[in-house]
């Protein structure tokens, strides 16, 4: 499983971080900014509060109702401004009926916040609902390349961050799936009524085992049919798990009886054949495909 995370609002009250933090939360992504624009009520509390606490920001929130991408990139400058060079992920909530039957507008609209985020040198998100996922982003997937945060909600009844979710209802994307909200009735001290739970996958301020110097994957890693290899320094932080698991030898013999490293960041087939041999052991599809699923278990084995 990936990390327990929670994500916030005024909706929530005043909360108490150091209980949350106690009761075994390990990163927060609290609301930025209302529907008129102004900060949500609870965001510079829950920043200050999460700070204090040492919790990690796994990023801000901005339920989006922008129609438009001119719209979209005035939001998207708003969270800029209340952020005020506060680094931390900034994620585009797409799911109100406002936004439903834009075709590929919506594309437009996602792709124009996004460019006002990381062309401020923020990263970037969208969540959303996987019905939504599925009825109007899906057909258009490959206009879109950002990571997801995908609703899915496995139950409707109250539920503890212990009581982790089937991990066969985890949403099944054309994207990286970042994080999968699993419950929207979650129970933690330290908060008061119903609040969304969440298990993530991507990354989290601290959360990168220590000794890995390589970045973690933000894409999905396989051997494509045609076209050169997969290569680069996310290849070779999957390479430098599956050395340190056991599924692939740290070095190899070349043919003039040299000692090479395995770490170098090609995705050929010795390392496609340890991906497999790490799914088949730890009961994953064996696909040889490096998406969420095995990315968050080679990480956190």
């Amino acid at each position: 499983m990936g990390k327990n995370v929670i994500d916030v609002s005024a909706y929530n009250g005043v909360i108490d971080w150091k209980k949350v933090k106690a009761a075994g939360v390990e990163g927060a992504i609290p609301k930025v900014i209302r529907k008129d624009l102004n900060p949500d009520k609870r965001f510079e509390a829950n920043w200050n509060g999460c700070k204090a606490a040492d919790m990690p920001l796994a990023g801000v929130y901005n339920y989006s109702y922008a129609t438009t991408a001119a719209k979209a990139r005035t939001d998207a400058q708003k969270v800029l401004n209340i952020l005020n060079g506060r680094k931390v992920k900034v994620w585009m909530d797409v799911e109100d009926a406002c936004l439903k039957g834009k075709g590929k507008n919506l594309i437009a609209i996602i792709n124009a916040y996004g460019e006002v985020i990381t062309g401020a040198g923020y990263e970037f998100g969208v969540y959303t609902g996987l019905s939504f996922y599925n009825s109007y982003i899906k057909p258009w997937a490959g206009y879109v390349k950002h990571g997801f945060w995908i609703a899915r909600y496995p139950s409707t009844s109250t539920r503890t961050i212990k009581q982790l979710p089937n991990v066969k209802k985890q949403p099944t994307i054309l994207h990286v799936l970042e994080g999968w909200q699993w419950s929207s009735a979650g129970n933690v001290p330290g908060i008061s009524g119903k609040v969304d739970l969440n298990i993530w996958y991507g990354k989290i301020p601290t959360r990168e085992p220590v000794g890995n110097p390589y970045p973690v994957p933000e894409r999905v890693i396989y051997i494509p049919k045609v076209g050169p290899k997969m290569s680069g320094d996310d290849v070779k932080w999957i390479q430098y798990h599956l050395i340190r698991l056991g599924f692939l030898p740290e070095y190899y013999t070349d043919r003039k009886g040299e000692k090479k490293s395995n770490i170098d960041g090609v995705y050929g087939t010795k390392t496609r054949n340890a991906v497999l041999a790490a799914q088949k052991h730890y009961g994953i599809k064996e696909d040889g495909i490096v998406g969420a699923g095995t990315r968050m278990v080679i990480q956190y084995n």
